[in-house]
């Protein structure tokens, strides 16, 4: 939810509380991973056919994926994250410059049944050190419009690329693209309508110019990050400096700051229950691994490729934004050569949880317009 670049050397220098893993954690999440025979079920109950990327979470007895610790989940109450943890379904994709990801992902089928077979899909890129459960309120509103996959990619969210046990992987842009594109060819199977808030709209725009008119037909950025290249000093720090920044991350009074910088309504979203399900994902084996690797990569740099992206494009953006000026989404359209512009009002930096309904209306504008 918070980006990279917003979190100073200073104060990570200054965090001495380092990663301690556990052993019995990388056990169960590694046992949580196994081929399953049982076939999965779509967020909205409905049983779909097990492709050959498909294999099975180990549940527990409430229908919840056990590579994540019952405790934190316990500790959740918002439904709409409750159903998303059920209903995350796994792919097993061998990515070229990866091996083995082990990927988290939900799908909602369209729900409009009067709509045409050729219906719309979209994938949802979540921002930096988030993970899927940041679309929980807009996934069963967005599906009125298409298909809609929401995706953890490497070393983000639920997936798992194998850093509990090696904490050596290269994982950057690169790698991440590879993954990307692997899901789209393998799960989707077919071109989609990428849409990428914060940091996710850098990863949306990164593999949007390697493959805009062959997997990507259309691009959707949310409060985007396009002209924060890199994340600075932090790429080249000492080991132990960047796992203590990664720690940062985790910690719950930075969480609960990221948690009231993100919305307008603060009274209303910036809850607790908000900030312990913007950290779930932090409690899996790897998690701190993954985030310094990616850190260590130096981050995406991409603002040099928007002036190349041909791609109908929509730029949505909440004015009340306190993480990523406003000010960007003129930028946005300064240099993009076909986009649309949507201004959400009373919104902050995540509009599909503050505001799902007027961002799933000015999707469905965007769609209408560019079809």
């Amino acid at each position: 939810m918070i980006s990279l670049s917003s979190i100073s050397a200073t104060t990570i220098a200054k965090q001495h509380a380092v990663a301690q893993k556990s052993h019995r954690s990388v056990g169960r999440f590694a046992r949580s991973m196994v081929p399953s025979s049982h076939s999965e079920s779509s967020a909205s109950g409905t049983a779909t056919t097990a492709t050959t990327a498909e294999i099975g979470f180990d549940r527990d007895e409430d229908g919840y994926p056990s590579c994540i610790p019952r405790e934190y989940i316990d500790e959740i109450e918002e439904p709409a994250a409750l159903d998303v943890l059920k209903n995350m379904q796994l792919a097993q994709l061998m990515v070229p410059s990866l091996g083995l990801v082990k990927t988290a992902y939900v799908f909602e089928p369209c729900s409009n049944t009067t709509s045409s077979e050729n219906v719309p899909a979209f994938v949802l890129l979540h921002g930096f050190d988030s993970s899927m459960l940041e679309f929980r309120r807009l996934i069963p509103k967005l599906n009125r419009l298409g298909d809609v996959y929401v995706v953890d990619l490497a070393g983000w969210g639920f997936s798992d690329c194998g850093f509990a046990e090696n904490a050596d992987i290269q994982l950057g842009p690169a790698q991440k693209r590879d993954h990307l594109q692997k899901f789209i060819e393998d799960v989707v199977g077919r071109p989609v309508t990428l849409l990428g808030t914060s940091l996710g709209g850098s990863v949306a725009i990164d593999f949007a110019a390697e493959y805009q008119g062959e997997w990507v037909n259309s691009l959707v950025l949310v409060d985007a990050q396009g002209f924060i290249d890199g994340i600075g000093p932090m790429s080249s720090m000492p080991r132990f400096l960047s796992v203590l920044g990664v720690q940062v991350l985790k910690s719950i009074p930075l969480r609960n700051m990221a948690n009231k910088m993100a919305y307008f309504d603060k009274e209303r979203y910036a809850t607790e229950d908000a900030m312990r399900i913007g950290r779930l994902h932090t409690h899996l084996p790897g998690w701190t691994d993954a985030n310094v690797a990616f850190m260590q990569s130096g981050g995406y740099a991409v603002s040099t490729r928007l002036k190349d992206m041909n791609l109908p494009s929509l730029v949505v953006w909440g004015r009340n934004d306190e993480i990523l000026d406003p000010s960007y989404a003129d930028k946005f359209m300064d240099v993009l050569p076909n986009a649309h512009m949507v201004w959400i009002d009373e919104c902050g930096h995540v509009p599909a949880l503050e505001q799902p309904d007027a961002l799933v209306s000015a999707i469905d504008s965007f769609v209408n317009e560019s079809s």
